[in-house]
């Protein structure tokens, strides 16, 4: 039976994504090792995890070099060998400052011994643990453990998200054409521990990258897995509107995927699968480096490579060529953000390291427009995939009444930026009302303790 896909409330079709993506969609992974490293001690959502060395020890690829204290998050590995220079807070990609241990590298590559090689036979739970040792967590963005997704009862369908929908970016892409067999074991592995056979995982790749749908459609179906092409609409790849778009189902409101019987994982976490799968632990990563740069470029990088490393290595930053937008102003510094242009983090500063959820570093040119009044046009509603007024959210957090925007769903926000996108006023919608979703969800976690 032919998979159909289905509509998903709002979101927004980006005609200029072939332009944007066709900067690195071509280029192949280039491997680039830094000569320092700076391992941040929270990689993803949840608790900080303990460093496990010392300053002046020695490190060997693979690792262990912090291990969580309550056995929740997975542990963080090294991607390199060297020596520890300093275990102390580092500045990171949100503005704050992180427990990180940093390591020097001495580009001898010696490796730690492997974890034992898995075997079809074993029981989920061993396959659930396995994502835990091994450190995998979230890599489509969200760095929640992976492990926890896999535990709950009832899931009847996995789902590999290669969309890519985000702007720029096409590490995943490139993931998909270059580790086509990781993928695959991965996606394979990721079933076992869901309790799943390999006819209920389904791969899921929007239009726009007919060449990896075309290779890892041959390569699943061998396997015993399918495929489906999705229309390019953002946000495609996120967890509830591909659900939705794929299985016709919709999560309810303060729900989970397992609600509704799926899981979702992002093709990178399940190439890094197929590496534990093999008894490697997650080091490295991919990630683009796009936009106004002077070499546009897909990199293979050790996690904890600083974001400052990453531009060098590409030329640094460029001004438009050949003709500058009209917002272009001289003498304004770019805009540098932590993945893509949608979803991504503004930073601060670049001496901040990725993480394992960090897909790339977009380059824009610098904002050159002022907020203004809401006009009630309507149009963020009418994007908004979660059926949020981001205007009435806005208002509220203008306002200081922060109790109002949980009357106004903003928990069930998911940070997707087409509010943003899409306002003439040119309000900064995206980031109040993601302001107003956590601090509601503090709010509410407090309680619950």
């Amino acid at each position: 039976m032919p998979l159909i896909s289905h509509a998903f409330f709002g979101g927004i079709p980006f005609p200029q994504q072939v332009e944007q993506k066709s900067l690195t969609a071509a280029k192949p992974l280039e491997d680039f090792s830094p000569s320092t490293l700076v391992l941040s001690m929270r990689q993803g959502l949840g608790e900080i995890c303990t460093p496990t060395v010392e300053p002046g020890q020695p490190v060997l690829v693979g690792q262990v070099v912090g291990e969580s204290s309550q056995g929740i998050q997975p542990p963080v590995h090294c991607g390199v060998s060297g020596r520890v220079i300093a275990v102390e807070p580092r500045p990171s990609a949100d503005g704050e400052e992180v427990l990180s241990v940093v390591v020097e590298n001495d580009r001898r590559n010696l490796p730690a011994p492997l974890l034992p090689e898995m075997t079809v036979h074993e029981p989920a739970s061993h396959w659930i643990a396995r994502m835990r040792e091994a450190g995998l967590i979230g890599m489509g963005g969200a760095g929640f453990p992976t492990w926890k997704k896999y535990g709950a009862p009832a899931i009847d369908t996995v789902l590999v998200n290669g969309c890519e929908c985000e702007p720029y970016l096409t590490c995943d892409h490139r993931v998909m054409l270059q580790r086509t067999d990781r993928v695959i074991s991965g996606a394979l592995a990721l079933g076992r521990a869901a309790g799943v056979s390999p006819r209920q995982i389904i791969f899921c790749v929007e239009t726009n990258k007919p060449d990896a749908a075309h290779r890892l459609k041959k390569a699943a179906e061998h396997a015993g897995m399918s495929l489906i092409s999705l229309p390019d609409r953002y946000p495609e790849g996120g967890e509830r509107q591909l659900i939705q778009a794929v299985l016709g189902r919709e999560i309810p409101l303060g729900g989970l995927p397992a609600d509704v019987g799926a899981v979702v994982s992002n093709v990178a976490t399940a190439a890094a699968m197929g590496d534990a799968v093999m008894g490697i632990p997650l080091t490295h990563r991919a990630v683009t480096v796009s936009g106004q740069v002077s070499r546009p470029a897909n990199l293979w990088v050790p996690v904890g490579t600083l974001f400052s490393d990453l531009l060098r290595y590409c030329g640094g930053e460029n001004a438009p060529n050949p003709a500058p937008p009209a917002f272009w102003q001289e003498g304004k510094t770019c805009r540098m953000i932590a993945g893509g242009p949608m979803t991504g983090r503004l930073l601060e500063r670049l001496d901040v390291p990725i993480t394992k959820a960090t897909s790339g570093l977009t380059v824009l040119p610098p904002q050159a427009w002022e907020e203004q009044n809401c006009i009630r046009c309507g149009a963020c509603a009418r994007v908004c995939p979660s059926r949020l007024m981001p205007f009435a959210i806005d208002a509220a957090v203008v306002a200081g009444k922060m109790p109002v925007c949980q009357d106004y769903g903003a928990v069930e926000c998911i940070s997707c930026g087409c509010c943003s996108y899409v306002r003439p006023a040119r309000r900064f919608l995206a980031t109040r009302v993601t302001l107003a979703r956590n601090t509601l969800r503090r709010q509410m976690s407090a309680v619950k303790k």
